[in-house]
């Protein structure tokens, strides 16, 4: 009979003067059984993960009786040596945000080597323990990676420290909290293969808290939701476990993209303080009504070029023209002027939204034309008007989302940038999002440049995808062609698409798992050389040509796609 690790029982929480996000709770959760639980965007998942590590938040109350193992741990003892002895050996928890979990001024080997001191095996070298640990989650170079620090290391190398540091406390239960949320596909793949391996090879339960139903299905044995404030069988109400959210229907096509265009780059370069290349020789025009695509890994350049067409980073090369006028040229008020007319949507609406300011004062101050009331703008976004009163932490993550869009929309642009809008959000906000930015972009003539690393959005939703490695546009696919991809890197990036991991073993597929420092020196050679399976000696000496193909679209890989 397979062992009972957790067990919660008649759990409820909620914050003071809010309600229950949680009522009546039971769960169990054998040793080495894979449990899922996910749910909409503010129902409390990431909650239920603290509660049962020992650690509620401030404010948060909490009733109900937890089992470990038979040991029973009741609320408000958190602090108790019952608490402590299974937090850490007993569970470990991976949070979604790796920034906020590693100490920004201590080298991210010390931060392992005191997780190993504290829960791990004695009698061995912490150095010894760090470079194994580092080693197991996969991190290339382990020696030199020990002594940077978190800023140093890219997102999924960061999540796979966080990783390193929990697997040191060698516990029986891996609480893994939106872990992959942030990374893009190819990197998202590989943090979760070994997440899988390592739970798998160790017999540690896991549990994964996640909004997307594609994940869920591959990663887990079984699966909750949180709905209502009830924890039940099943996913998003469907019962079927990996349903994905409904579509939006068909595409918002542009009436006019023959119509000069509103934003155009030219042979755009942009080199870091490093002097590493961000950007190598981008060409990029944006009609009104249009909507681009913009895909590729962490690092490939995506922001770095969003952020240089905004002008909020200098350009080492390149022209750029807004409305017909150089964009270069401009300085003073006319450059505030012009700035206004490209409007920025950023990843975490939570970073961008004053906490001090109500959401009514927020738009206001945003520049609202007199013309144009609140409660319009609001009611724009699916928003109630009511909610202007109200801060930014009293609204979920989607509602969040759609307050960041109405205070671009305030500024009444020619040009909307959205920069991964919707990774954080579960599959229904999502789609409301992204059908908000099709209606803003319809009714409003915008034209809107859409950054994510979930390709099958962008194809679904876009005129036009581009895709990037490197600093470099490989390819651009337009939308009639769908899916069919010319580039090895494409390819790569469409299989590594959660959709694809559920519906097929991972082994069928390869997918990028490049870093910076495993790719061909910037200026020479493909990006994707060194990890492509079809490349040839002058892929790694010079950089193809962005050419059109016989199929209408544009590629720089020279060979005909493999069946």
């Amino acid at each position: 009979m397979t062992e009972e690790l957790l067990r919660l029982e008649n759990v409820s929480f909620g914050f003071a003067g809010h309600g229950s996000l949680l009522r009546a709770a039971d769960l169990s959760l054998a040793a080495g059984e894979a449990l899922a639980v996910t749910g909409p965007s503010g129902c409390g998942k990431s909650l239920l993960a603290r509660v049962l590590c020992g650690l509620p938040p401030r404010r948060l109350w909490w009733r109900g009786r937890l089992r470990w193992q038979g040991r029973i741990l009741e609320p408000g003892q958190e602090e108790s040596a019952a608490w402590q002895a299974i937090r850490g050996a007993g569970v470990a928890l991976v949070p979604q945000e790796p920034a906020t979990g590693l100490n920004p001024v201590r080298r991210v080997g010390d931060q392992i080597a005191e997780a190993a001191a504290l829960w791990g095996q004695k009698g061995i070298s912490p150095r010894t323990v760090v470079l194994d640990l580092l080693q197991e989650v996969r991190i290339p170079h382990p020696r030199q990676v020990a002594r940077r620090y978190a800023h140093e290391l890219s997102g999924g190398m960061r999540q796979r420290v966080l990783l390193a540091a929990a697997l040191a406390c060698r516990p029986r239960l891996l609480v893994a909290d939106e872990i992959t949320t942030a990374l893009d596909s190819p990197v998202q793949r590989d943090v979760l293969l070994l997440v899988r391996e390592i739970c798998r090879r160790r017999g540690m339960a896991l549990l994964f808290i996640s909004h997307d139903p594609d994940l869920v299905a591959w990663m887990t044995d079984r699966a909750v939701q949180i709905v209502g404030g009830r924890l039940r069988e099943g996913i998003y109400g469907s019962g079927r476990v990996g349903d994905r959210a409904p579509s939006a229907g068909p595409q918002v096509v542009a009436e006019s993209v023959a119509a000069s265009p509103v934003l155009e780059a030219t042979d755009l370069h942009v080199l870091h303080r490093s002097g590493v290349a961000a950007v190598r020789g981008v060409d990029l025009d944006l009609r009104p009504g249009e909507a681009v695509g913009l895909a590729g890994e962490s690092g490939s350049g995506k922001t770095s070029l969003a952020r240089a067409l905004a002008r909020q980073i200098p350009l080492a090369a390149g022209s750029l023209r807004l409305d017909a006028e150089d964009f270069l040229a401009c300085r003073g008020a006319r450059l505030r002027q012009a700035r206004r007319r490209i409007q920025l949507l950023f990843q975490d609406p939570g970073g961008s939204l004053n906490p001090r300011l109500r959401i009514g004062r927020a738009l206001q101050e945003a520049g609202l034309p007199a013309s144009a009331p609140v409660a319009d703008l609001l009611r724009e976004v699916d928003l109630d008007p009511d909610l202007q009163g109200r801060y930014p932490h009293q609204l979920s993550g989607g509602q969040r989302q759609r307050v960041a869009l109405a205070r671009a929309l305030a500024a009444e642009p020619a040009v909307l940038m959205a920069d991964e809008p919707t990774s954080a959000l579960d599959p229904v906000s999502t789609t409301r999002i992204l059908d908000l930015l099709d209606r803003a972009r319809s009714r409003r003539r915008l034209g809107l440049l859409l950054i994510s690393h979930d390709l099958g959005h962008l194809l679904e939703r876009c005129d036009r995808v581009l895709v990037m490695l490197g600093g470099v546009v490989l390819e651009e696919i337009p939308a009639s062609e769908g899916i069919a991809a010319r580039h090895p890197y494409t390819r790569a990036l469409l299989a590594a698409l959660p959709a694809a991991l559920r519906a097929h073993h991972p082994g069928l597929f390869y997918a990028p798992s490049t870093t910076p420092s495993e790719l061909p020196e910037r200026g020479r050679g493909c990006p994707f050389a060194p990890t492509c399976r079809e490349a040839i000696s002058t892929c790694f000496k010079e950089l193809p040509v962005l050419q059109p193909q016989s199929d209408g679209r544009l590629s720089r890989c020279p060979h005909e796609p493999r069946a």
